[in-house]
This record gives C-alpha cells, structure tokens and sequence, in this order.
C-alpha cells in the first residue's frame, strides 16, 4: 500500500504540481523531509507510528519513501496555487487534512500502520491540523514557521516523552 501511495504521489505531483515554478517550493519541501527525519531520529526506538511496508521490507524502507517522495511532492501540490483569501487557505488545508486523514484510516484498517505510545488516529488528525498551516507559513514565513515547529517539537516531547540520550 505504501508503494502505492507513492505512485499516486508522484503522478498527482505530474498533474498538480507547478513544477515550472519548483524551486521557489523547494524549501517547504526540504523543510517538510527534514521535519519527519527529525522524527524518525528521535523516536527511532519509540515509535509513534510504525508503517507496516510488507512490500518494502521494513518501517525505515516505508518512511525513506514518505521522506523523499510523498510528503516533499506533498507539499509541492498543497502550496501550488495557494490561495490568497482566507477562506480558499481554510478551505485548502481542510481538503490536505481530510485526504491524509482518510488515507491513514484505509492505512490502519488493513494493518499498514500501527499506533504506539498513546498516539492514535485522533493524535493523527490533530497532527495534520497543525502540519498543512505550518508548510503554508513556512512558504510565507520560513523563520516564523521554525520557531513555531520548536514550539510543537516541545510540545509532542512533553506530551510523548522519549529519552533523547
């Protein structure tokens, strides 16, 4: 399933995607590869989640393709067009939300994700929340959207601790 996701990724990416424009996304799309680097290295032992890449092989094969594939031409498609008025923003990161919210479902429904630690579905869709309105202000404001994601990095340790020794 993950393999396929990414298929669908990068074909989505070939039809939504402003890849005439690319490089002014690069950043969001490096910042959004690095983010979940960042949780794999300091939850390496303590996993949140845990994909279940039958196909792949292992849980680091799956994350290698969400890494460099799926979430970086993720955000190329959710910031492509980003609209001006709040509303269309609103309705933009809705849409971003309900589409990983609803692939994780079918995800842990026939097992390719499971859950540890206290996170679940719920953690999930909070998560996403937070995730599309960070890559958009990182777009706009990338120094802002570091001290921001500081702030949630906190937060998530607080809340889901891990010995970062």
């Amino acid at each position: 399933m993950h393999l396929l996701l990414t298929i669908i990724s990068i074909i989505a990416a070939c039809k939504w995607g402003d890849w005439k424009h690319w490089q002014k996304y690069q950043p969001t799309m490096l910042f959004v590869a690095a983010s979940n680097l960042l949780y794999n290295f300091v939850y390496k032992d303590h996993l949140l989640w845990e994909l279940q890449a039958i196909i792949l092989g292992s849980h680091t094969i799956g994350e290698i393709f969400y890494t460099l594939v799926v979430f970086p031409l993720t955000a190329l498609i959710f910031l492509t067009h980003y609209p001006d008025t709040t509303k269309g923003r609103i309705f933009r990161n809705i849409k971003f939300i309900a589409i990983y919210i609803i692939v994780e479902v079918i995800l842990d429904r026939y097992g390719e994700i499971v859950y540890g630690y206290g996170w679940n579905i719920w953690w999930s869709l909070a998560w996403d929340c937070m995730m599309f309105p960070i890559w958009a202000l990182h777009y706009k404001k990338p120094l802002i959207a570091y001290g921001v994601s500081f702030v949630v990095v906190v937060i998530v340790l607080l809340l889901f601790p891990v010995s970062l020794s």
